[in-house]
């Protein structure tokens, strides 16, 4: 007489583990670390904005009477006859403190006209010490404004106009910030100047 058919001894064994396994799988599915968040945006200090005209502010050179205020900023009219040879700035109301900044950043935008291949941004200190640093702008997209950023570390002393203080700067007392063009272009300079601001 036949024996009924064996029945396979690790069915149970076998139903348990899957149920284990998909169990631990659901547990680690639920308890998996949230995705990394981005970092924090590095803090800036806003020095000017240009959309409106700054307290204190002036121009000189050939920039003078073709700046205009814009809502996208300050406008220097290369059509009116400004050409490298020319700047705008503004005179703190109190010293800044600009001595913990890594990086200075211009936000600006070119216009397809401009022939003018760079600018300065500069900054006087309370005795009159002027550094300076240089941006080239030929590249940049025209009508299509970018932020440039500069570090502060490769400002060096500005002796276009005769230094008149220490050859030494003092960040720790700014007092005074200059948007200079080339001034060995006489080619005309169409540029909209948007923010000045640092960063650490």
């Amino acid at each position: 007489m036949n024996s009924a058919p064996k029945r396979p001894r690790f069915h149970l064994v076998s139903l348990l583990t899957v149920t284990l396994v998909s169990a631990a799988l659901g547990h680690a599915e639920e308890t998996k670390a949230e995705p990394a968040k981005p970092p924090p945006p590095e803090p800036v200090t806003l020095l000017a904005d240009l959309r409106s005209p700054p307290t204190n502010g002036f121009t000189y050179g050939s920039w003078q009477g073709r700046v205009a205020t814009t809502a996208s900023g300050l406008l220097i009219q290369g059509n009116k006859g400004a050409d490298g040879s020319g700047e705008t700035g503004q005179n703190f109301v109190s010293p800044r403190d600009l001595s913990k900044a890594e990086f200075i950043e211009v936000a600006l935008g070119v216009g397809v006209s401009n022939k003018v291949p760079a600018i300065t941004v500069a900054f006087d200190d309370a005795a009159d010490t002027q550094y300076a640093a240089r941006i080239l702008i030929d590249q940049i997209v025209p009508e299509q404004p970018v932020w440039l950023r500069v570090r502060r570390s490769d400002f060096k002393l500005n002796n276009w106009q005769g230094n008149k203080g220490s050859a030494v700067m003092d960040w720790t007392r700014i007092t005074r910030w200059h948007l200079q063009g080339d001034w060995s272009k006489a080619v005309p300079l169409v540029v909209v100047f948007i923010a000045l601001r640092t960063r650490p």
